[in-house]
């Protein structure tokens, strides 16, 4: 009978330690937060003024009439702001884009810088000829850009990289399977890119997409597109 009691304990506490031993799960590597990274590069960046403007009447009129259309290239009004018309010369060069179709766009220049005629607005008239290019013929609203300067060699990071935080912008650079936050100074901003003035150097490998989701120290999970993602 003793025996029998000790084999019923002995099955008991197999049990119960077979019990505990299931409870006891393996925890998952924690892998952090998936990220893709690129490279902090040098590219010369323009330092661009826009304004938004149409044609002018005249230019407008002749249209309407195809015999004299070749006549005189069609002109564009656009208003800048004063302190930018101010730095403008005639015959500087203006691209042009519609904003109907925004792939279409061709080269102007300006032909006359006039005071605005509200003097509210602080802005002044600049009006642009059109070259001879028979297949911009936009309607409606029309976009002008003129490069002021060009900031050489330029340290630029994808857009998605800055991340802005209560501190300012902060971009993740990563090292090993962690990030670290740098509080960034940004310059101008084209073309998916952004301009770094101070808190990264050349070289640095800085988290894209997922970057809104790290904290400093944060592990992360590196899984980069295809080549060609980094800045060219």
């Amino acid at each position: 009978m003793r025996n029998y009691f000790i084999l019923i304990l002995v099955t008991c506490m197999g049990l119960a330690v077979g019990a505990c031993e299931k409870k006891e799960t393996v925890k998952p590597e924690d892998k952090g937060v998936n990220i893709t990274t690129a490279q902090v590069v040098r590219k010369d960046m323009p330092v661009v003024e826009s304004a938004v403007g149409t044609q002018t009447s005249l230019s407008m009129a002749k249209a309407l009439d195809p015999t004299r259309v070749a006549a005189r290239a069609p002109t564009v009004r656009l208003p800048f702001p004063a302190h930018v018309a101010r730095n403008l010369k005639i015959g500087q060069k203006i691209t042009l884009s519609s904003f109907e179709n925004p792939d279409q766009s061709t080269q102007g220049h300006i032909v006359e810088i006039r005071p605005g005629l509200n003097t509210s607005t602080d802005s002044m008239e600049v009006i642009a000829e059109v070259g001879n290019d028979r297949r911009w013929n936009p309607s409606g609203s029309l976009r002008g850009e003129i490069v002021m300067a060009v900031n050489k060699g330029a340290l630029v990071v994808p857009e998605q990289a800055v991340v802005i935080r209560p501190a300012g912008a902060v971009v993740y650079s990563v090292e090993k399977a962690a990030v670290k936050a740098h509080t960034v100074v940004t310059g101008v901003s084209r073309d998916g890119l952004v301009e770094i003035r101070s808190g990264l150097k050349a070289g640095d490998t800085v988290a894209v997409d997922g970057a809104s989701l790290l904290t400093d120290g944060a592990k992360v999970s590196v899984n980069n597109p295809a080549p060609g993602r980094n800045p060219p």
